[in-house]
């Protein structure tokens, strides 16, 4: 089974471009910090540009590169290794139908650099923080990411040519990418922990599909270990070093990203969603919602039908 699938379908996205980037010279541009769920990244696809993320090492990136920030924490992308505070190049908001804005003019510029957004909607926390706070896939032709390279020049052309139905095909393009990057990453890291550390480890894949497509049973470890085929205790001393987690705090998590998507996309009754994610009891879910997601399950559902 392709757990990695399973995952992605069961916490969908919408994917963004906002910012197009074209200057030469000095000139920063900072990020502000987004909401939670939603992942910030950039792609480069002429000249040099460098990153600054609080606490991480200032990065250089070329041509080809990609970036994705999945906590989308605060940045500065600017042209020079050392012009964090250099002014921010004119931002032009001349009715483009796709961008909200452009930074610098479209006439000689060293740097083309489209910014955007896949917003998960607050419901995919464990997932996220499975992933390092700046995931940075380099453009040289000896890594395997050819497949991206006309991806990125589709939604290139797409943006051009602003034909009718470029929104929606650019916000594919970009939830596509987002996953292809997220594949390369996960299948070469040594680095893996939380529920992606966990879809690595096929010993564990039957825990792992049980606990993606079977949340509304009474999952206990003596039965997660045993679809494993594994003692109790084997079972938890693999489990922990693959994910650094226990089974029951993973599928309390699990449980809660699956709730709160349904909370945002369907409209069955708070009970309803509690008995989908394996809650014999309301009051037991909604504590354990306002635990993990800092609001009850009705003013999470308030606070996304605002937004959309």
């Amino acid at each position: 089974m392709d757990t990695l699938s399973e995952l992605l379908d069961g916490h969908p996205a919408r994917g963004d471009l906002d910012v197009r980037c074209q200057w030469s010279g000095r000139r920063s541009v900072p990020h502000v910090a987004e909401a939670p769920g939603t992942v910030r990244f950039h792609v480069v696809m002429r000249g040099v540009a460098y990153l600054r993320v609080a606490g991480e090492t200032p990065r250089e990136l070329a041509a080809g590169d990609i970036v994705v920030l999945p906590s989308g924490d605060a940045h500065i992308l600017a042209g020079g290794p050392d012009e964090w505070n250099a002014p921010r190049p004119n931002a032009s908001l001349r009715t483009h139908p796709l961008l909200k804005w452009q930074a610098g003019d479209e006439a000689e510029h060293a740097l083309d650099m489209f910014c955007g957004r896949i917003d998960f909607g607050g419901g995919a926390a464990t997932l996220l923080a499975s992933l390092p706070r700046v995931l940075h896939l380099p453009g040289d032709a000896s890594l395997p990411l050819a497949s991206l390279a006309p991806l990125i020049e589709l939604m290139r052309r797409e943006v051009n040519d602003a034909a009718p139905g470029a929104r929606s095909v650019v916000g594919q393009l970009s939830s596509a990418l987002f996953v292809l990057a997220l594949r390369h990453w996960w299948s070469r890291s040594d680095e893996l922990h939380g529920v992606l550390g966990l879809l690595r480890e096929p010993r564990l894949r039957p825990a792992c599909t049980a606990m993606l497509l079977r949340l509304h049973e009474p999952l206990t470890v003596e039965t997660l270990a045993g679809a494993c085929h594994m003692s109790r205790s084997s079972f938890l001393r693999l489990f922990e070093r693959a994910t650094q987690a226990t089974p029951a705090n993973m599928l309390v998590q699990l449980r809660m990203d699956t709730a709160a998507v349904r909370l945002r996309r369907d409209s069955d009754g708070i009970a309803k969603v509690a008995e989908m994610v394996g809650f014999l009891s309301e009051s037991a879910f909604i504590r354990a919602f306002e635990r993990h997601k800092g609001v009850s399950p009705a003013v999470y559902r308030k606070q996304r039908d605002q937004v959309h």
